[in-house]
């Protein structure tokens, strides 16, 4: 098993993150592009703002930091 690589659970990226690494973490492993996955994010949070921000903060505190490059 490589470190870092494993993809077996969402993680935080912190090697490509711009406050916290979640949508990096996310975007790696669904294997997208981070801008699709951060437009998503930023589009729903139009739509549902509290939802959105406890989530995301919730998603910081709890998933496990990897620096992936």
């Amino acid at each position: 098993m490589s470190i870092g690589r494993d993809k077996s659970a969402w993680f935080v990226n912190k090697a490509k993150r711009k406050i916290s690494g979640v949508c990096a973490g996310f975007a790696a492993f669904y294997d997208q592009p981070i801008w699709l996955v951060r437009a998503v994010v930023v589009l729903l949070a139009f739509c549902f703002p509290v939802a959105v921000v406890v989530a995301y903060i919730a998603a910081a505190l709890i998933l496990p930091e990897r620096w992936v490059y």
